[in-house]
């Protein structure tokens, strides 16, 4: 049996009251110790990192006291005191513009057609503090936004602008329309493309949609090859007026040239007739009559006789008149 130390304690007792009597020596130091360990648990707790690509937000008691905390480490008070909200900045997001009960967007042209549309948008987030408390619901805001602007650039166009060459002129108007809305709205994300990614016809009209498009091809065509055969015949017609200008031109030489021979062989017979009248004007006179006899015929016919003879008062001479 244990025996009893002194004034009868046991020896657990007695371990405890020498403890409690060391503590009380030290306490000083152990508050000391203790507030240096609850001092680093809560510099600890304060320490906190951003990401490259990400931004952050500082909350001082609900009241925002940094709206633009960049990457790297960062220290705050602790948790009940300050609150840190970080969100990937850096990155492109993708939102599909869809409609309310079906995923394509029901739409009406200038020209009272109704078209079926989805779109993809590609945005950034560049103030964050907007972003996070500017609206309840950042991306139904920027959903509501695009779609208001498609209505509104849609509703310009007609139908087959719409359907053919007009969605790149569609995707930027939107755009700029969108963007001007959500920087109204103090939205903090700046759209980076607007892209159509289906522009169709409802599935109820699309056969007749496709049998109008048909027609007006055909039209098109038609015209085309109009337009072909008339610049054919313009062309011909052209060239035959040319060629006929041309005949004219040399004709109109030709008759010049012969006139202008003529006038100067007549100069020529007027300066020997001034020389010598009567023997240009007899030479004159045998000239024309070997011309006008060497044309004529002498016909003889002998009485009762059926064969006719020819006589030449003159005789051709061979090669010449």
């Amino acid at each position: 049996m244990a025996s009893n130390g002194p004034h009868g304690e046991p020896p657990s007792v007695r371990a405890i009251r020498a403890a409690a009597a060391t503590i009380r020596g030290h306490l000083a130091a152990f508050a000391l110790l203790a507030g240096v360990v609850v001092a680093a648990l809560w510099l600890a707790g304060g320490v906190y990192a951003v990401g490259v690509q990400e931004s952050a937000v500082l909350l001082r008691f609900g009241r925002l006291v940094d709206d633009n905390i960049v990457s790297g480490l960062h220290l705050r008070l602790p948790t009940g005191v300050d609150a840190v909200t970080k969100a990937r900045t850096g990155e492109v997001r993708r939102l599909e513009i869809t409609g309310n009960l079906d995923k394509e967007l029901a739409l009406m042209t200038g020209d009272e057609n109704l078209i079926e549309a989805v779109a993809i948008v590609q945005y950034k987030i560049t103030r964050l503090a907007d972003y996070l408390y500017g609206a309840e619901s950042p991306e139904d805001l920027l959903r509501l936004s695009v779609r208001a602007a498609l209505v509104e650039a849609v509703a310009r166009m007609q139908v087959d602008d719409v359907l053919t060459t007009g969605k790149a002129q569609i995707q930027n108007e939107v755009r700029k329309t969108a963007q001007e809305m959500l920087n109204g709205y103090k939205a903090g994300v700046t759209l980076m493309a607007v892209n159509l990614q289906a522009v169709t016809p409802p599935k109820g009209a699309a056969e007749a949609f496709l049998k109008v498009s048909d027609a007006k091809a055909e039209a098109a065509r038609a015209v085309n090859t109009a337009e072909s055969n008339r610049e054919k015949s313009i062309n011909l017609a052209r060239g035959e007026a040319s060629k006929k200008e041309q005949e004219a031109s040399a004709a109109a030489s030709s008759r010049t040239q012969q006139a202008d021979g003529a006038a100067a062989r007549f100069e020529s017979v007027l300066a020997e007739k001034k020389i010598t009248p009567k023997l240009t004007t007899t030479e004159l006179y045998m000239n024309t009559i070997a011309k006008v006899l060497a044309r004529a015929k002498l016909i003889v016919l002998a009485p009762g006789e059926k064969p006719r003879v020819d006589v030449n008062l003159m005789e051709k001479k061979p090669g010449g008149s």
